[in-house]
């Protein structure tokens, strides 16, 4: 009925402005809803649209399965009472947050983190030696931009890492990781805007394309690149928590609309906003955010490029992290739906 890639933003300000939109699709939802008639539904992340969409599922008697638990253990801890409310079972993918949600009377089960699963074939060995991808570059080292997965990230991050870049020793290069939902033609737009000469505006999937001096770009393949980068540069969310499970260095970026910032400073209660960081219990990476000085973070950066000292203190503090978060759950959401379905 609708492609995700269509209505996923972030912050407050972001998404008033899809509200229309959203709003439309609900309707759409709910009139498909009242024609199939389910037994229960599987509500996968997406909290903002889903737990106003669940209380109508409640209101038809339809079982409601939140699948990726809302991050209300960040912000929103007076939203649990309509959490509860509305879903029969909240099945999460982050260990932390399994005793906040319980204490406040949430039916919240840990399956698992899918990104272990995704991370798995690039995790560094018992030998410390590293599955990589062998680039055929002039420069030394590879440093690997991460923008977000959304185009309103792309467009505030993006020629921030521009900048950071310009700041780098000459004989780094740069690969540019893009998700298949950016338009490429949006990411030539930026480029030139920052003043780069463009030497090639294709962009196809798992190829590595030089699009400017010093940079590259690659369409998808995400872990790989990951993998195989030797230190990178990654906006906030799920991506930050698969660079640490590969253990590649990495310093954490993230702007937001200014009021959205300003919001999200007044409400957001955890004192990191990395993945890595929350999973780890304590600050392994680097964050910087909003009103971000270019230049710092460009000499951290050259720190993880060319210090091997603080390389290996990096890999040392996010060693672990897999077993902690090692789970099927996908298999184990099913299993606990089927089950409870099946008792009633």
């Amino acid at each position: 009925l609708a492609d995700i890639s269509d209505l996923s933003v972030m912050g407050f300000v972001e998404v008033i402005k899809q509200l229309p939109r959203l709003k439309r699709l609900e309707k759409r939802l709910l009139s498909e809803i009242d024609r199939l008639q389910p037994d229960f539904a599987v509500l996968i992340d997406y909290p903002g649209f889903h737990l106003r969409l669940a209380k109508s599922l409640k209101l038809r008697k339809i079982k409601v399965f939140q699948y990726v638990a809302p991050q209300l253990w960040a912000w929103g801890a007076k939203r649990v009472a309509k959490l509860r409310a509305v879903t029969d079972a909240v099945l999460g993918i982050m260990p932390f947050e399994g005793k906040f949600f319980q204490d406040h009377g949430v039916n919240y089960t840990y399956v698992g983190t899918p990104q272990v699963d995704r991370a798995l074939p690039w995790i560094l060995t018992d030998g410390g030696t590293k599955k990589k991808w062998s680039f055929a570059f002039d420069q030394g080292p590879v440093l690997a931009f991460f923008p977000g997965s959304r185009m309103t990230e792309v467009r505030r991050i993006l020629p921030v890492m521009l900048m950071v870049a310009d700041l780098l020793p000459d004989k780094t290069a740069f690969v540019l990781s893009l998700a298949e939902s950016i338009s490429p033609e949006a990411v030539v737009e930026i480029f030139e805007k920052c003043g780069k000469k463009i030497v090639c505006e294709s962009m196809k999937s798992g190829d590595l394309i030089r699009i400017a001096p010093r940079w590259h770009v690659l369409v998808g393949d995400s872990l790989k690149l990951m993998a195989s980068a030797d230190a990178a540069l990654v906006a906030s969310g799920t991506a930050t928590l698969e660079c640490a499970l590969v253990q590649t260095p990495m310093a954490v970026i993230y702007r937001m609309h200014p009021l959205s910032w300003q919001i999200a400073k007044r409400v957001v209660t955890v004192t990191a906003v990395s993945l890595a960081n929350l999973v780890a219990g304590k600050k392994v990476v680097k964050e910087f955010l909003q009103d971000i000085d270019c230049q710092e973070v460009a000499d951290h950066l050259s720190e993880l490029l060319y210090d091997s000292q603080k390389q290996q203190e990096f890999r040392g503090e996010v060693t672990g992290l897999a077993e902690k978060l090692r789970g099927t759950p996908h298999d184990s959401a099913a299993k606990f739906v089927k089950d409870f379905m099946m008792q009633i």
